[in-house]
């Protein structure tokens, strides 16, 4: 039996709890950890109520944790005898995590790259600058490390894999790309930290292309796509994680990450920004520094809030082109989610959920010692196959779309 912590306790950290009681006849007790234990009490509060434990012999506790103290959590870790951590917090609290699970042995995931407060436009590829460099004491350790085990990156990752593996020889170019067609009738929302969130989509726009990383501003790359199930969305070149390992790890002369928005969430993001609002340096305000992006977090709706009246699906996948046996081939792999229907199994939104099942997917290949491979990987280097299969039977399919 493994024991596992869920670091988290927004709209992520709250589905992949209710992903793992789902299944805790295989990860054993689930604690809940996150700076306010209240909303990890609330979690658990809401996990028995939907009945969402599969065995009710199974332990699920809240706990209080600063994730930025690895001491903290690695003394977490040894007291609920976890032997998996499954980091669905903040990305700012990743290296501590990775460090308290390499003094603890126990096997670490996380969903987003680690990002310093206050880093911007950093060099690529990303993964270089902090997570790679801990890759010998992984494998020294035998403690197993994946990254990025979200929707995206995380699945797609695992999407590309599974194209070279079994569908396209010679990948000339990877085309990644998220629309969320929902409506959580908000003014103006993210879906997940604001913080995070809106710093990502500021950045410049890096992607991989003829051997070298190529790099425009923000929103200056659009092109249209008709979608499966959403039809045709407007998308924008954004950089992104998935991008700085696949352009390592799969061959292919182009690898670009695209991401839908709308006119309306277009036009505010570009005031905000134009304002000021998007700034992460400390403004006076009557003699109190004041971080501007962070006032903002403060006052926009909490991503975990919008679940229960959002409506619509999402859809994200990889578009690969190439050459099989000689032949040219073009295909779409995707996923799709409904707000409403992710609601109805846990409690949250289609882009929370769409980042829980892979990850809590990715822990139970762990525990059936699938995935567990004692090193530190990104996704696309393990074999995709268990996690294509065990993926579907957690809440999301997939499909293949030959053009």
């Amino acid at each position: 039996m493994r024991n596992v912590l869920v670091i988290g306790a927004g709209g992520v950290g709250s589905a992949t709890a209710h992903k793992c009681a789902q299944h805790n006849d295989e990860l054993g007790d689930i604690c809940i950890a996150s700076r306010t234990v209240a909303k990890c009490e609330r979690i658990v509060e809401s996990v028995r109520a939907r009945d969402n434990l599969r065995t009710s012999e199974g332990k699920l506790s809240a706990a209080g944790l600063d994730a930025k103290d690895t001491q903290a959590v690695a003394e977490l870790i040894e007291r609920s005898n976890t032997s998996i951590v499954l980091n669905a917090g903040s990305p700012h609290c990743n290296l501590a995590v990775i460090e308290a699970c390499l003094r603890t042995g126990a096997h670490y995931l996380d969903t987003a790259i680690y990002e310093k407060e206050g880093d911007f436009n950093m060099p690529v590829p990303w993964y270089a600058n902090y997570e790679w460099k801990y890759r010998d004491r992984f494998a020294a350790s035998g403690v197993t490390g994946i990254l990025g085990i979200g929707f995206d990156p995380g699945a797609v990752n695992a999407f590309c894999a599974y194209v070279k593996k079994h569908l396209i020889d010679d990948i000339d170019s990877i085309d990644i790309m998220d629309v969320n067609a929902g409506d959580h009738g908000q003014f103006f929302a993210t879906n997940f930290d604001p913080e995070v969130n809106l710093r990502e989509i500021l950045e410049d726009v890096v992607y991989w292309e003829n051997g070298e990383w190529a790099r425009v501003p923000c929103h200056s790359k659009s092109r249209t796509y008709d979608f499966p199930v959403v039809g045709a969305q407007k998308v924008y070149s954004m950089g992104h994680d998935e991008l700085h390992s696949l352009a390592v790890n799969i061959p292919a002369k182009r690898i670009e990450f695209w991401m839908g928005f709308s006119d309306s969430y277009i036009n505010v993001f570009n005031v905000l920004n134009r304002l000021g609002l998007l700034s992460g340096e400390p403004v006076d305000v009557e003699g109190v520094p004041v971080v501007p992006l962070k006032l903002l977090k403060a006052v926009l709706p909490d991503p975990a809030s919008l679940a229960p009246g959002y409506t619509g699906k999402v859809c994200i996948g990889c578009l690969v082109k190439g050459r099989s046996a000689g032949k040219n081939r073009e295909l779409f792999i995707y996923s799709s989610c409904d707000h409403a229907e992710c609601y109805a199994d846990v409690g949250a939104q289609a882009i929370s959920y769409t980042t829980a099942v892979p990850l809590v997917s990715a822990a139970l290949l762990i525990a059936r010692n699938e995935w567990n491979v004692g090193k530190l990987v990104n996704v696309e280097e393990l074999d995709p196959d268990p996690f294509m299969a065990i993926m579907p039977e957690l809440g999301i399919d997939w499909k293949v779309r030959e053009a």
